[in-house]
């Protein structure tokens, strides 16, 4: 008669004793994975000796894993020193720039291999209010894509990234030298990366001397074409699609002027010549166009031989500014538009 009770009992226990530990051993557990000791902090610092006169708000930086089953993380920094960032041990590739760039885009930034700034298409005249004006082009340039120029742009990447909790390896490479930045071994004390940025972009600036009758314009503009339209932030390569710039133009004294502007540069295997334009208003309204087919506007020479690709002067002598028409104020005279265009190639010894 108790055997029965007794068989209850000791099954109910070993119930009891069966739920007991598989209790405890899902609470052990959860105490493993809040514990997240696969989380290391890492110290992400930046060394500017490549670029000491840069000056950019912030930065970030891209972790692209290289093991399965990670995503790419990307982090921000306010100012020039960097800061911290917890990451899960793994290897990776680092791709840093900096954040506060305006008129630049990206695309593809969940492939570190494509990861690619690029600007957006614009107008020839777009600096003076006529972004949508179509005034000549030079010869053998009227089917480049008319884009605007870059912000500056200071970045640079680090390889064979190893992140886990005795430390962090990886390799940098000076951009021109290609000199490890980094010992082989190891930080164990401290898991810091230390990153190197250089100039991603490049200056340019020209000047175009014995403008005859500067006096004369009113206002102008200006366009370099067979430029670079993206850069890849990986590799460093430049686009290939050449494309053309609309830069600004001012009177400097009585007979010269000069430009400035910021491109990503130039495509050493791009076939297509580097040529300027300037769009010129004279102060009866009468608009005029350098450089159609006068081979003075055909810089391709010095801009392949530079001696330093991101600092790159341009230099054009001898234009002649028209003498005014009647007084645009005559009922009798005629002002164009952004379309109506006088061509003045005069061809000057140089």
């Amino acid at each position: 008669m108790t055997k029965g009770p007794m068989k209850i009992f000791r099954l109910s226990a070993i119930l009891t004793a069966l739920l007991l530990l598989l209790g405890f051993t899902s609470c052990e557990h959860k105490e493993l994975c809040f514990d997240h000791s696969h989380i290391v902090r890492v110290k992400v610092e930046y060394d500017w000796r490549d670029a000491p006169e840069a000056n950019p708000y912030g930065m970030c930086v891209f972790f692209y894993p290289l093991d399965s089953g990670l995503e790419p993380r990307r982090f921000d920094f306010a100012g020039l020193e960097g800061g911290y960032v917890d990451i899960e041990a793994g290897r990776y590739i680092l791709i840093t720039y900096n954040n506060d760039t305006d008129g630049v885009y990206f695309r593809n930034m969940q492939v570190y291999t494509d990861h690619e700034a690029f600007t957006r298409n614009g107008g020839l005249l777009e600096s003076l209010g006529h972004r949508s004006a179509a005034p000549p082009r030079a010869s053998g340039t009227q089917d480049e894509r008319v884009v605007i120029c870059p912000d500056m742009m200071w970045g640079c990447q680090a390889v064979d990234v190893t992140v886990d909790e005795t430390g962090v390896t990886y390799t940098h490479k000076h951009w021109e030298t290609g000199e490890s930045r980094v010992p082989d071994d190891p930080m164990v004390s401290e898991q810091v990366i230390t990153l190197f940025p250089h100039e991603l972009t490049c200056i340019y600036t020209y000047e175009i001397r014995n403008v005859k009758n500067i006096q004369n314009i009113s206002r102008m503009t200006a366009s370099l074409s067979g430029m670079a339209g993206s850069l890849n932030l990986f590799t460093e390569e430049l686009g290939r699609e050449p494309v053309t710039l609309p830069v600004d133009a001012w009177k400097d004294g009585d007979s010269t002027i000069r430009g400035r502007f910021i491109t990503f540069g130039h495509h050493e295997e791009n076939p297509m010549p580097h040529k300027m334009m300037l769009y010129v208003w004279t102060n009866d309204g009468k608009a005029y166009v350098y450089g159609t087919e006068n081979e003075k506007f055909n810089v391709t020479d010095q801009v392949h031989s530079a001696p330093n690709r991101r600092r790159v002067h341009l230099i054009i002598d001898g234009i002649d500014i028209p003498e005014p028409l009647p007084d645009p104020d005559d009922p009798g005279a005629f002002t164009p538009g952004v379309d109506d265009w006088g061509e003045e190639n005069v061809v000057v010894p140089m």
